[in-house]
């Protein structure tokens, strides 16, 4: 009986020895549409110098957190181009810069759309002045000029995540 409950005992052991542990358990992550980021821009930017079509930088400012788990990074590079812009011309006429913030790059490489996010600003215009110059001096009236849109490095935008991603 003794060698009975021996020999069992031993199978028993082998068989737990063998077993296979469980799978771990897979981990996603569920990226929301409309999830904010708050991103910075990664260079200065002026109308006086940039062009239509220009790539912009950004990067995320703080990780995005849903409850106690950490969706993304801070410091993932996020992308977006100039769609217009316009140095500050004479007669006072003001600069514009129009850009948009496109897209987040994650850390394995793929890409998440973000929404349709246009930045779009107008320079201060000084025609009045040009105007009540053109009055009194003439010539001088053509080379007021306006002011450029300046944009720091370091300046924070907030953007939004276009669809549901599983990442």
């Amino acid at each position: 009986m003794r060698k009975l409950l021996l020999t069992a005992f031993a199978a028993l052991l082998c068989c737990n020895l063998f077993a296979q542990a469980p799978a771990p358990a897979v981990t996603t992550k569920h990226l929301s549409e409309g999830s904010m980021l708050t991103v910075e821009l990664m260079q200065a930017l002026s109308s006086k110098t940039a062009n239509s079509g220009d790539v912009l930088e950004f990067q995320t400012t703080e990780p995005l957190i849903v409850g106690d788990r950490v969706i993304l990074n801070k410091g993932l590079k996020v992308s977006g181009r100039i769609t217009e812009c316009q140095k500050a011309r004479g007669m006072g006429k003001a600069g514009s810069l129009n850009f948009s913030i496109d897209f987040l790059t994650l850390e394995d490489g793929r890409i998440v759309k973000l929404t349709d996010v246009d930045i779009k600003e107008t320079g201060k215009t000084t025609t009045g002045a040009a105007v009540a110059e053109a009055v009194l001096l003439t010539p001088f009236f053509l080379l007021k000029k306006g002011k450029n849109i300046e944009y720091a490095k370091g300046k924070v935008f907030k953007v939004f995540v276009a669809k549901d991603y599983e990442i």
